[in-house]
Formats: structure tokens, C-alpha cells, sequence
């Protein structure tokens, strides 16, 4: 099937909303804080402008986190396939990496919340 004069413009206007919305939204809110949990608790918590390793005791063992140049990740962790380690840096608000068989999430906060996504029951 080919597509028509009417498809191609319809194409050409999603792409020209989805990049303005990008561009309104931009990539996230800057972070202020990396919060990290253990077993669902805050066991500390960091601001984003330090530089420093933290290490967290988990189920498996020690996960290191670094924060440096205000991003954040795990830099070493006793888990098997180091998922959490390939995940790379974060530093938007809202965003987190965890290292689910060490119980370890590692969030990026920011001094403004967006609020609620979605409420499940």
C-alpha cells in the first residue's frame, strides 16, 4: 500500500508536535538529591552536587554509588549480571537504577516534584 499525500503530511505533523513537545518538556527536571534505599528504606541520603562513593550494605553484599559532576550510579555491585552497574549515570529527577537482587535503588530527586503519575489500588 502506498502512502498518500494525506498520510505524509499527517506523518510530517505528528513529528512536528512530538518535537515540540520534547522541547517544551525537555529531557527532565534538574535533580538536587540522590536518595538510596535499601529494602524500600531510606538508608541515606545526598546532594548531588557532592562528589563521593557511598557504600550500601545489600542482601548480597557492599554496592558501591558515586556521585560525581552531579550525575550518579553504581559503580560496583556483588550482583551477578550488573545490570545496575550498565545502566549508566542518571541526574534528572525522577529517575532511579536498582539492583534488584541486591535490594539497592539509587533515585535522583529533585527539590520540585511532579506529582502524582498515576495512583493504582
Amino acid at each position: 500500500m502506498r502512502a498518500t499525500p494525506g498520510d505524509k503530511i499527517l506523518i510530517v505533523v505528528m513529528i512536528l508536535i512530538n518535537g515540540f513537545l520534547f522541547l517544551k518538556t525537555g529531557l527532565g527536571t534538574a535533580g538536587d538529591w540522590v536518595v538510596i534505599e535499601m529494602n524500600q528504606r531510606e538508608v541515606s541520603r545526598h546532594r548531588l552536587s557532592e562528589n563521593r562513593v557511598i557504600p550500601v550494605k545489600g542482601e548480597l553484599g557492599i554496592t558501591e554509588v558515586e556521585i560525581a559532576n552531579g550525575k550518579a550510579r553504581i559503580r560496583h555491585s556483588p550482583c551477578k549480571n550488573k545490570i545496575c552497574i550498565k545502566a549508566g549515570d542518571i541526574q534528572y529527577a525522577d529517575r532511579l537504577i536498582a539492583c534488584i537482587p541486591n535490594r539497592i535503588v539509587v533515585r535522583v530527586i529533585g527539590e520540585k516534584q511532579r506529582g502524582v503519575d498515576a495512583i493504582v489500588g
